[in-house]
């Protein structure tokens, strides 16, 4: 049977980030103000346009290159995500860079035991694990829910549910994207003067897990993550 510790530090929270800890995060937040703003082209502000240019783009003049914060020549559509060939998720340049400079990503996140390892995920991470067994329950683009057992501990910004040794009622959905081999070991081994050596290749069989949702037990679920607000 399992059980969880329920630890609340929401109080703690913000009182961190009514210090030294939430002037961190606003200089973080400001390394990357301003880095998605397109360069200003005069040539292209007073550009002369004809008549069928016009109707083509409409009412909207040239000037007008944002709307409610967000820049209509962007290609990105609000509720759909784009990934790069690695798996990772293709995020704006003020985003970015205001993750290098040390704000945090925010949202839930959980610590799930998977095939024997221990991997601590959020929503939209890549897990790369031992290859899953057997195929035919975890094939490509199959849906699976993890629960239990393999929940070791699930957290936000004000609650930390530390399993014992599972959080029960807990549940992460992974989707798998993959399953291929990785990289190649090479394996050397040679015996000086004896005129013996061998190289031998090792590729293991791995299973590519995209993390969906992270949800906390049934009392806990109205418990949602803080953003900061800078």
């Amino acid at each position: 049977m399992t059980t969880y510790a329920a630890v609340y530090h929401g109080n703690e929270y913000r009182e961190a980030l009514e210090g030294r800890h939430g002037q961190q995060l606003k200089l973080a937040w400001k390394e990357g103000y301003g880095k998605d703003d397109k360069k200003f082209d005069p040539f292209q502000e007073y550009k002369i346009i004809s008549e069928n240019e016009q109707h083509a783009i409409g009412d909207v003049p040239l000037s007008s290159n944002k709307i409610k914060g967000k820049n209509i020549l962007d290609s990105h559509h609000d509720g759909e995500k784009e990934y790069k060939s690695d798996g990772r998720v293709i995020r704006p340049a003020s985003l970015l860079a205001s993750l290098n400079a040390g704000l945090p990503a925010g949202g839930n996140f959980a610590i799930v035991d998977l095939n024997g390892s221990q991997q601590k995920v959020t929503v939209d991470d890549l897990v790369i694990v031992n290859k899953l067994k057997p195929i035919s329950d975890w094939a490509v683009g199959s849906v699976h829910t993890l629960s239990d057992e393999n929940i070791l501990l699930v957290g936000c910004s004000d609650l930390t549910l530390v399993g014992l040794p599972g959080v029960d009622g807990a549940e992460v959905d992974v989707m798998v994207e993959e399953i291929t081999r990785d990289a190649t070991v090479l394996v050397f081994k040679k015996r000086r003067r004896k005129h013996s050596k061998r190289k031998n290749g090792f590729r293991r069989e791995v299973t590519f897990l995209r993390i969906l949702d992270i949800r906390f037990p049934e009392k806990f679920k109205n418990v949602q993550y803080e953003k900061e607000k800078v």
